[in-house]
């Protein structure tokens, strides 16, 4: 059985947690929301740097997501160090 104190610590966690993914999907709704909105721009800017790259939009797509993902991995190799330092 879990004592109250324990029971509020997970009821919290679980609000936060809820209130989390609300936010997510309200952020993802917004920015789908703004690409479909400036597709037409975003397709415009993608032939143009490829263009000025002599790259096809294929392979500037592949070195953009690319990018991405080096970002992202760095961003949490970021966090997590912020974290363990916090921690300490």
């Amino acid at each position: 059985m879990l004592s109250l104190p324990s029971f509020d610590n997970q009821r919290l966690i679980f609000h936060a947690a809820r209130q989390t993914l609300r936010k997510a999907e309200m952020a993802r709704l917004a920015v789908r929301e703004w690409l479909n909105q400036h597709d037409c721009e975003l397709e415009e800017w993608k032939r143009k740097t490829a263009s000025e790259l002599g790259i096809s939009i294929s392979r500037l797509e592949q070195k953009l997501l690319a990018s991405a993902q080096h970002q992202a991995i760095t961003s949490k190799g970021d966090d997590d160090a912020n974290s363990e330092d916090n921690s300490v």
